[in-house]
């Protein structure tokens, strides 16, 4: 399942051969009828790819951010699939692969893995031989294997930031039938953003009956110190048979990033119409004595986020496969895998307006607009069953899936999941020198829902001739969602242990149909359609019907000149229905709603359509360059958009977001050899991303009559982006038995500050930055 070999063979003058799988078979990229990128090791080492967020811009259309506020939750973007899945029982259209293993949750997947090797990304509805929620693509991380010799690796970075990373691995040699690999992985580093809240005390103990205690806001934001183990074993009883045991367990102690602030309105929105906002948080912020977040389209030095407290993330995950060629026609694959994921954060400042305080004659005591903490906590099983038919004639996939998943979701037990409009009271007052305290939610559990998955599924390629196939795939699914939401109550109103059950049942068939054509090895054409959805659901009291994808696509794959040119290109229109998007309660119009904080609605149909380009040239062995550019024109269709959503956004209409329309990237790497014994790398990479909107409402105020503001507009926007990133190696150096390298390395070179998250909050635009520049040095040793 989306595992790949990449076999980086060199070929002379010409560009390496990469082998996958993306159709569960070993085939070369360039004979894959998939639109495909596959990173090696070496480009995954350039680039500092290190968990998935660093994957933004590496392959075209690919655009991923970390959500809004401090909940760790990657947010994707894949031909016009927006996408993050951070509601209970909801799904992200670009499916998350660890060792071909499908990864349910988004919370757990920004983690730093101990050994990756290789990535992919295929791009497009995978829907028949990877099923729901995979319409945008799928991102498959691939982990090493035991190489079955003896064998040490010992890396070592120091960077700005305070930058710590270690990684150690050990390979044993094979011990009668059994191989080992093992790996232990250290990571830390200072925030780039000053808090200017540092040092403010917060009490969970009385709301939480002592589990929690008094939590101080840190120095500064985006701090990291994460761990990781990884180990391999794989058993070689007999030729044919392969069986393979893989841990992987990732844990980080972090605080979330900065939230800046962008916009504030003030009386002058009134111009624009409609239903003004409300303008406390302006007065409040016009008034307060403590030091505020500076209003800024640029990244500041320093915000004050003081109800930004920090969090843990950790993913576990076991791997057990047994793959059987029981002849040269018939192979059996079987790959049982259980993971779990716990994300807890413990109050993150979601509106950037930290440092507010009630005026002293009303206590002094701290008022908060927005603050959220988060919990999630899953469990998944999953087991997954696999037959190969090869002929001359044909080639037949086949397999059986049953999947697994308990989720537990929503702000932690005893605590409000949002503060919203709420003082706390307590100290750093005249009247008060005790910590802050954090107010109870009377019997509140966070909600949690079962998820059971069934599928089977076949696809076959006729050879027709010897230059033209066929093929032909069908995936039946059978889903079941139940569980329980909690009322998530309010400071006047806690919740009190109320809750409503959740109870969804679908069942849903996808299918492929293509034909390739191959006139020479060197050259494939391919035409498909295929079809793909995201699991609907149930989330405050409303059903949300699957989000569907109908998609025609048409690619070529070329190596030409000896191999010294690689250029593949694919064009794609795609159907969306019923795009599945996260909105308040109160605004789905539906009366049993609008206590929830959020629900799930039918944001409209659309089309996307667009092409991607990646191509590599090779003009002498030691020069290699690459580019890729990905296009997508994403259009909603304006008499299916969900009609309470007008009402927010005014006279502009609801617009597209969260969805550049150009996303690119660039590298040259130069080897000179044999220098000092060894060799000298210089690269440098270059991704690009178009001006993006980053919300669907650029009007501050709402009704049908309200203006947009040219300000809140520039507040919600991400500018024209480029990312800059350069690595100078001295590669395999001799140092007696051992081989060393050291590296300079820098990512964000040109330090670009602009925003890449907003929340438009009507009175204000929360955002978050680019990361800043950072850059350092790798050595490492080995043998």
């Amino acid at each position: 399942m989306l595992e790949a070999t990449v076999a980086e063979e060199e070929q002379a003058g010409g560009v390496d051969v990469i082998v996958v799988t993306a159709q569960r078979r070993e085939q070369d990229l360039q004979d894959v009828p998939v639109a495909v990128t596959a990173l090696t090791g070496e480009a995954i080492q350039a680039n500092r790819i290190q968990d998935v967020t660093d994957l933004s811009s590496i392959a075209p259309n690919l655009s991923v951010r970390v959500g809004a506020g401090g909940s760790k939750l990657p947010q994707y973007t894949l031909r016009g699939i927006y996408t993050f899945g951070s509601a209970i029982g909801a799904d992200k259209g670009v499916s998350l692969y660890v060792d071909g293993v499908y990864i349910q949750t988004a919370a757990g997947s920004v983690l730093e893995f101990a050994d990756i090797e290789r990535i992919e990304v295929l791009r497009g509805p995978q829907g028949t031989l990877f099923g729901r929620n995979a319409t945008g693509g799928a991102i498959s991380i691939t982990t090493r294997e035991p190489t079955g010799e003896l064998g040490f690796r010992q890396e070592v970075t120091y960077g700005n930031y305070d930058q710590l990373r270690s990684k150690t691995r050990v390979d044993l040699p094979r011990i009668g039938p059994i191989a080992v690999t093992a790996s232990y992985l250290h990571s830390e580093r200072r925030g780039d953003t000053d808090n200017l809240g540092a040092g403010t005390q917060f009490d969970f103990g009385p709301a939480t009956g002592g589990r929690k205690g008094v939590l101080t806001s840190p120095e500064t934001l985006g701090n990291e110190n994460n761990e990781g183990v990884f180990v391999a074993a794989d058993v070689d009883f007999h030729p044919d048979l392969t069986v393979s045991y893989k841990y992987d367990y990732a844990e980080a102690d972090y605080v979330p990033g900065a939230t800046g602030l962008a916009y504030l309105a003030d009386p002058s929105v009134l111009q624009f119409g409609g239903t003004p906002p409300t303008l406390a948080p302006f007065g409040f912020y016009s008034s307060a004595t403590n030091p505020m977040t500076p209003i800024s389209l640029t990244r500041p030095d320093a915000v004050n986020n003081w109800l930004t407290l920090g969090g843990e993330n950790k993913s576990e995950g076991h791997n057990f496969t047994v793959e059987w060629a029981a002849n040269d026609v018939l192979t059996f694959k079987n790959i049982l895998a259980h993971r779990t994921a716990e994300l807890e954060n413990n109050y993150f400042q979601l509106d950037g307006l930290g440092g507010l305080n009630l005026p002293a004659t009303l206590g002094g005591f701290p008022f908060t607009f927005v603050v959220n903490n988060s919990y999630n906590k899953d469990s998944q099983w999953s087991n997954e069953f696999q037959v190969n038919v090869a002929t001359e004639w044909f080639n037949i996939t086949g397999g059986l899936l049953y999947f697994n998943n308990d989720q537990e979701a929503g702000g932690s037990d005893d605590l409000f999941n949002v503060l919203q409009g709420s003082p706390i009271i307590g100290q750093n007052t005249d009247a008060f020198l005790s910590p802050f305290t954090i107010p109870q939610n009377t019997g509140y559990q966070s909600s949690f829902v079962e998820v059971t998955s069934k599928a089977l599924y076949a696809q076959a390629e006729f050879y027709l001739t010897d230059t033209v196939s066929a093929v032909g795939g069908l995936r039946f699914t059978k889903d079941r969602k139940i569980g329980q939401e909690s009322v998530p109550g309010s400071i006047p109103n806690p919740s009190q242990g109320r809750t409503v059950p959740i109870d969804y049942r679908d069942d849903r068939v996808t299918y492929l149909l293509g034909v390739n054509y191959q006139p020479t090895p060197e050259i494939l054409a391919y035409a498909k359609y295929a079809t793909g959805f995201i699991s609907g659901g149930q989330l405050a009291t409303i059903t949300f019907a699957p989000e569907t994808a109908k998609s025609w696509e048409a690619g070529l794959k070329a190596d030409l000149f000896d191999r010294a040119l690689r250029t593949n290109l694919a064009v794609f229109h795609v159907d969306y229905g019923s795009i599945q998007a996260a909105t308040l309660g109160v605004l789905t119009g539906v009366a049993s709603a609008a206590q929830f904080g959020q629900a799930i609605v039918p944001y409209a149909d659309s089309v996307a359509k667009g092409f991607e380009l990646e191509t590599t040239f090779v003009p002498v062995p030691a020069l290699t360059l690459s580019a890729n550019v990905g296009y997508t024109d994403f259009k909603f269709k304006e008499d299916t958009i969900f009609a309470p959503l007008r009402i927010g956004a005014g006279v502009p209409g609801v617009q597209e977001f969260f969805r550049p329309k150009w996303v690119g990237n660039v590298s040259a790497q130069y080897d000179v050899y044999d220098v000092a014994g060894g060799d000298l790398m210089f690269r440098a990479d270059l991704g690009y991303k178009s001006r993006t909107l980053l919300s669907n409402d650029t009007t501050p105020g709402s009704g049908l009559t309200s203006q947009e503001d040219p300000a809140y507009r520039a507040a919600v926007t991400g500018q024209e982006q480029f990312l800059l990133n350069g690595r100078v190696a001295l590669k395999d150096l001799p140092i007696g038995a051992f081989r060393g390298e050291v590296a300079l390395w820098g990512k964000n070179l040109l330090d670009d500050d602009s925003i890449v998250q907003a929340t438009g909050l009507g009175f204000a635009s929360a955002v978050q930055y680019q990361q800043a520049r950072t850059y350092g040095i790798d050595l490492s040793i080995e043998f």
